[in-house]
């Protein structure tokens, strides 16, 4: 049996910050700890969204079981955190008794929750000797680097534990005192390039000019890089360790920094350099989108002679090149055939044969465009062109009366592209339960929420079953501390990299950690691992987690919305970063913009409101989205649209030449930013439905063990 029975959102007392204060005092350890432990009570497990006090009541009952297995001392751990979150000291204390001999994996684990729990009591010379029983006993744990914390040991700290979150707060803390101490930059740089104010720092530390390690200046080169400094970032990287990622991103840099005929004689060097590294046609395919036609087919040359994995996707570019820049169809032709034949089964010639249908379709060759669409399923099944595609040849099918023919497209897209805005389509089409344009709103089916979780692909055993008891904070500093600053990481580290992040709502960077999968290039044996990686109950979990769902369960409630459509369109919006600000100035969660924020809150009579507030966010954000939802007759394709784009632009293009066939709407939608928006938006409404309604499951499940034979060969 697996667990995940902590708080997800609140996680562990050590999560909230705290004050740097040295502890030479019984005082001064009681206040460092005791705002360390602060945070509010908790009454509903937003894991498992049960009330707090049932899954006591289950706990005690495991905690208490006579058999000496691994469950009823991972259930008193777990009870002891709960009891710890909701003040109840000397309830964790008893459950805690001896349980550090019982369950040794994770034994300073368990006296770091007591310390707190004798904190909270104000026993503070009995806290005291338990900070320093971990730091003897457990001296290389991150638990001790709580302790060093605590205890104010903060040269200690620093020195033996650079990567623990406790080091960027005592860091952060002296810098303020002290803002040019290259150590304390250069620290913050190499283990916490994420931090949002990173760049002043990274600024004063390339200023003084120090000694640094080409290993620092790669880091340094990174953080500048994630925060789009890009300029910055190519003079870090010239004097970072040379390998071919540097290498690129170097040239990368240069190229999104407008000095264009440097970024081509960069990729080049990228090229000559590491010619066996994945960045090698990468920084080709580059070059063809920058450097002159002429050069561009030289590239891609280049690629077809070298690079048959990549061979494709430079076909596909030389083909455009050809037609579109130099005029010479012919030429353009004979590349599209090559794509065709030699590399039929890559996403580019999925891609180039969606094209090819589209054309037929619009001409009225519907036969024609079907039995195009039936080729691109059958060499490119898992290319992106073959969701839309076989959506579309699915509802081509239906115009000429052959309904079986229709129903395999639509299974193939749910079948083989779960995830898909197209699959959702595809499940309406067929009459699933799961909404459509018109009645999305008001689909609400049961939702399930799982858990229990399986072990993360890297990590210690230490990690794992912080992660597995949900205790997401500690696995968090567990894992930032065993990466230690790795610059590089493999796939299943970037794996778990980007379920903690999640797990503990940094989740702006922990999404698209998980979505870089599909984009990092990696040498073809590797992305094996990355689609085995993809299979993993975290991956689609993490990708869309259930934060604020009481919240957004009961504005949904009170403005008869589904909650699976606020809560997927709050994660286009915000990616539920609470505090979050747009470019254009829209607040929080659910991006409101203060002019609309003060239109609404006249609207519901409210005269104190605050954005950055979840509840008050969520309340206006549903209010509005009610609101377009009323505008248009409750077709929740126009009510998303207009949320993005303003009810007057979707008025005038719903008046000029009113809706039509909706998917045909959609495609035509004259803003590309809304065009996206409303596929993206109802792609995390069918994403919820699909991962989180035991209905919907047990549609696709159906669908799935009726299929015994490769998709493609349905046609």
């Amino acid at each position: 049996m697996r667990w995940s029975i902590v708080l997800m959102l609140s996680a562990t007392l050590v999560g909230a910050s705290a004050p740097l204060i040295t502890a030479s005092s019984e005082s001064d350890l009681a206040l460092n700890a005791s705002l360390a432990n602060n945070r509010d009570d908790k009454t509903f497990d937003p894991l498992t969204y049960t009330p707090i006090d049932q899954r006591l009541a289950k706990l005690e009952t495991q905690s208490q079981q006579q058999n000496p297995n691994i469950d009823r001392f991972r259930a008193r751990f777990v009870l002891a955190d709960i009891y710890l979150n909701n003040r109840k000291s000397r309830e964790a204390i008893a459950v805690l008794d001896k349980l550090e001999i019982e369950y040794p994996i994770l034994a300073d684990y368990v006296l770091l929750k007591r310390a707190q729990a004798q904190t909270q009591l104000r026993d503070l010379q009995s806290a005291k000797s338990t900070w320093e029983t971990i730091l003897k006993n457990f001296p290389d744990t991150p638990a001790a680097a709580e302790a060093l914390f605590i205890l104010g040991q903060n040269q200690e700290l620093l020195d033996k534990f650079p990567a623990h979150p406790r080091s960027q707060e005592v860091a952060l803390r002296l810098l303020a005192q002290s803002p040019n101490r290259i150590d304390l930059m250069a620290l913050m740089a190499t283990y916490f390039g994420d931090y949002k104010e990173i760049v002043p720092i990274l600024d004063r530390l390339v200023a003084s000019s120090p000694s640094l390690t080409a290993e620092q200046w790669w880091a340094i080169a990174d953080a500048y890089y994630d925060k789009f400094e890009f300029s910055k970032s190519a003079n870090a990287y010239t004097r970072a360790t040379v390998n071919s990622l540097t290498a690129y991103k170097y040239a990368r840099s240069l190229h999104r920094g407008k000095q264009i005929d440097s970024a081509i004689v960069a990729y080049n060097r990228v090229v000559q350099q590491f010619p066996q590294s994945p960045q090698a046609p990468r920084a080709l395919i580059r070059i063809t989108q920058i450097d002159s036609p002429e050069a561009a087919i030289g590239a891609t040359d280049r690629i077809v002679a070298n690079y048959p994995d990549t061979a494709g996707e430079a076909l596909a570019i030389k083909s455009s090149i050809l037609e579109d820049k130099l005029d010479s169809p012919k030429a353009a032709s004979g590349a599209q055939n090559l794509l065709l034949d030699r590399y039929g089964s890559s996403a580019a010639a999925g891609q180039l044969r969606w094209r090819i249908a589209k054309g037929q379709g619009r001409s009225g060759q519907i036969n024609n465009a079907i039995a195009t669409v039936d080729a691109l399923v059958a060499s490119s099944p898992d290319s992106d062109a073959a969701a839309e595609a076989s959506f579309w040849a699915g509802k081509w099918a239906n115009q000429i009366g052959d309904k079986a023919k229709s129903k395999k497209f639509f299974e193939f897209a749910i079948r083989q592209h779960p995830d898909s805005y197209y699959a959702w389509r595809s499940a309406s089409s067929l009459g699933w339960q799961v909404g459509s344009f018109t009645t999305a709103r008001y689909t609400t089916p049961a939702i399930s929420i799982p858990s229990a979780r399986q072990t993360l692909p890297a990590g210690s055993p230490k990690l794992q079953e912080l992660y597995i008891l949900g205790l997401d904070r500690d696995a968090r500093s567990q894992w930032r501390t065993e990466l230690h600053g790795k610059r590089n990481l493999e796939p299943n580290e970037i794996f778990t990299d980007g379920v903690l992040r999640v797990a503990v709502q940094d989740n702006l960077i922990g999404i698209k950690t998980l979505e870089s999968l599909d984009l990092i290039d990696v040498p073809i044996s590797q992305k094996a691992e990355i689609a085995k990686l993809k299979q993993h109950p975290a991956y689609m979990q993490s990708l869309y987690p259930f934060h604020y769902w009481d919240l957004i369960s009961n504005w949904s409630r009170e403005r008869k919305l589904s909650p699976a459509l606020v809560i997927g369109l709050m994660r286009q919006e915000s990616r539920f970063e609470a505090q979050i600000r747009s470019r254009s100035g829209a607040i929080g969660l659910m991006q409101i913009m203060p002019e609309t924020g003060s239109w609404i809150a006249n609207k519901k009579g409210v005269n104190n409101y605050n954005l950055d507030k979840p509840d008050d966010n969520i309340s206006f954000g549903t209010w509005y989205l009610d609101y377009t939802h009323s505008r248009y007759g409750d077709n929740s394709m126009l009510a998303v649209a207009s949320y993005n784009a303003g009810p007057g632009a979707v008025g005038r293009w719903v008046e000029s030449r009113g809706v039509g066939d909706p998917d045909e709407f959609v495609n035509s939608i004259p803003y590309e930013e809304t065009r996206d928006y409303v596929s993206k938006v109802l792609g995390n409404y069918w994403n919820y439905l699909r991962l989180y309604s035991p209905s919907v499951q047990q549609q696709i499940a159906s669908l799935q063990q009726t299929s015994n034979i490769n998709a493609s060969k349905n046609f």
